[in-house]
């Protein structure tokens, strides 16, 4: 046992050893604390935690080097990958959104386009069809031939100069031409000046009419331009008194159909003796032309002074396999039309019927020519 003398400082060392104790205790838990406060700081003023503390001045973590050993804690939505992320997201979206809204547009285009090319498709088949209908509805051609009397015939000097002048003849011509109601006439002998008369009187439209010239008017083939408008035009060349001249053929559309004829117009040579013997080489011409325009498929109008009668039906009519409106016949030897035969004609191939001959003498009995008007209305195949 110790004695009371050295128990003394000893038990002054235990209560310093004590002491120091409980102030490292003391300073243990004050660090605690201070720790605490700074990782979640309390608003002491509303008693509330503080979930985001006070941002840092800008550039302020570039300029304050982090102590060493302390620990950084990312703060919730202001972390820049976490930003970059969000946008990244809210982008692909909007992206994605843009491109359903282009594709929605495109569909609408194609859908709006599609359905414009049916239309499309669709009015071109009517129109087609319209066309082809059109093509096969029949149609009436109210045609005529006229030998007007060339004006040099009744001029003082003339052949015929106790008949009227041209002036007067050229206007009975255009009344002729309204009572008939043609729609296309054939003429013969019409000089320049008769030509533009009727022109103006009638508004009829022509071919060749001055194309070739003001002295190679006299067979021009007219029309009326409110039925008929012009394809084409071309000729074909026989002898006439000993002079080759251009007869004409023009191809003319009907305009309410579209349906197409050819009309050919001819006067060859009058007489005996050398002229029969032209006459009979232009009706052969004649017979090789038709043929060739009944080839492409086209009816074939001709008109004219043939100056022949029952031969000009035998010789052309059944070799160009055509028809005449005042009848005849070739199936078992050629029957001509009955009489009276005027030597004026119209005859077609391609024409399914006839009908309305008319055989006008009036032009004859008055003193407008020295032929007859005839027409008639041929219903095209």
């Amino acid at each position: 046992m110790s004695s009371p003398r050295h128990q003394g400082p000893r038990r002054r060392a235990l209560g310093a050893l004590v002491a120091l104790g409980v102030v490292g205790a003391l300073l243990l838990t004050f660090a605690a604390v201070m720790t605490l406060d700074q990782l979640v700081p309390v608003a002491r003023d509303t008693g509330t935690v503080a979930t985001e503390p006070p941002a840092p001045a800008a550039g302020q973590r570039d300029r304050e080097p982090t102590r060493a050993g302390a620990r950084t804690t990312p703060v919730v939505g202001k972390d820049p990958a976490h930003a970059r992320m969000v946008r990244a997201r809210e982008e692909k979206a909007e992206a994605a959104r843009l491109a359903r809204l282009a594709a929605e547009r495109a569909e609408e285009r194609r859908q709006q386009a599609a359905a414009a090319r049916r239309e499309a498709l669709e009015q071109q088949r009517e129109e087609r069809e319209a066309r082809q209908a059109a093509m096969n509805a029949p149609v009436d051609v109210r045609i005529g031939t006229f030998n007007v009397l060339g004006s040099q015939h009744t001029d003082a000097d003339g052949p015929r100069d106790k008949f009227p002048p041209a002036s007067v003849r050229t206007a009975r011509a255009a009344g002729l031409v309204a009572k008939h109601g043609v729609d296309v006439l054939g003429t013969q002998e019409l000089q320049d000046d008769q030509l533009r008369d009727l022109q103006s009187r009638t508004g009829m439209a022509a071919y060749p009419g001055f194309a070739w010239g003001e002295k190679e008017t006299d067979n021009s083939i007219l029309w009326d331009p409110g039925v008929y408008e012009m394809v084409s035009g071309s000729q074909f060349t026989i002898t006439f008194v000993d002079r080759p001249r251009p007869q004409p053929i023009v191809k003319l559309r009907h305009l309410a159909t579209g349906r197409e004829i050819y009309v050919v117009n001819t006067h060859p040579s009058p007489g005996g003796g050398r002229y029969l013997t032209q006459r009979r080489n232009a009706q052969a011409t004649l017979v090789s032309v038709v043929k060739d325009l009944r080839a492409t498929g086209l009816p074939v109008m001709v008109t004219g002074d043939m100056n022949d009668r029952a031969e000009f039906y035998c010789r052309v009519v059944p070799a160009a396999s055509m028809s005449a409106p005042n009848g005849g016949s070739y199936g078992a030897g050629c029957q001509p039309p009955p009489e009276p035969m005027p030597v004026d004609w119209v005859v077609g191939g391609g024409v399914a019927s006839w009908s309305g001959y008319w055989r006008d003498t009036s032009p004859v009995e008055n003193r407008t020519s020295d032929h007859f008007f005839v027409s008639a209305t041929a219903r095209l195949q």
